[in-house]
């Protein structure tokens, strides 16, 4: 039978045994640029899906399947290690509409620039510049919808 003395020496060193292991669980993937570029397309996502006039909005839902298809291809390359992703980032509803299409291309331009990081895993390459080629679509399309929206403000509509 273990003496109460001698067991608080033996737990401590059991749980300074485990440390190593529960740092490791909060420490970011292999590419935490990846997950910052998922997390802030998602974020441009929920912003840009705020009502506007017809034709600004078919624009901005193109813009919108477009980011929907960069966060695939970054799934499919596999960077994200199984961690927790936060697929509805918290959104400032007051932003107004020409702050809201700034929003949606500064995240968008912070995703493309989170993802240009050398890639070392070949097979991922090709996955990476598919998301590329998604996030400059939908940065068009977003810049198409910012020109309809001023077009039908200038014209009163």
């Amino acid at each position: 039978m273990l003496k109460t003395k001698n067991l608080l020496p033996l737990l401590a060193a059991g749980l300074f045994g485990l440390l190593p292991v529960t740092m490791k669980a909060d420490m970011p993937g292999r590419h935490p640029a990846y997950l910052h570029a998922r997390s802030d397309l998602r974020a441009a996502q929920w912003i840009a899906r705020g009502s506007e006039d017809p034709n600004v909005n078919r624009r901005l839902h193109e813009a919108d399947q477009e980011m929907d298809r960069a966060i695939h291809e970054i799934d499919r390359a596999g960077v994200l290690d199984h961690k927790d992703l936060e697929d509805h980032p918290h959104v400032d509803a007051r932003l107004g509409r020409v702050d809201r299409f700034r929003k949606v291309m500064e995240l968008l331009q912070k995703s493309r620039s989170d993802i240009a990081r050398e890639e070392d895993n070949p097979s991922a390459i090709g996955w990476r510049d598919l998301a590329y080629r998604h996030i400059d679509a939908a940065m068009d399309f977003v810049k198409r919808a910012a020109r309809d929206m001023r077009i039908d403000h200038e014209l009163g509509w």
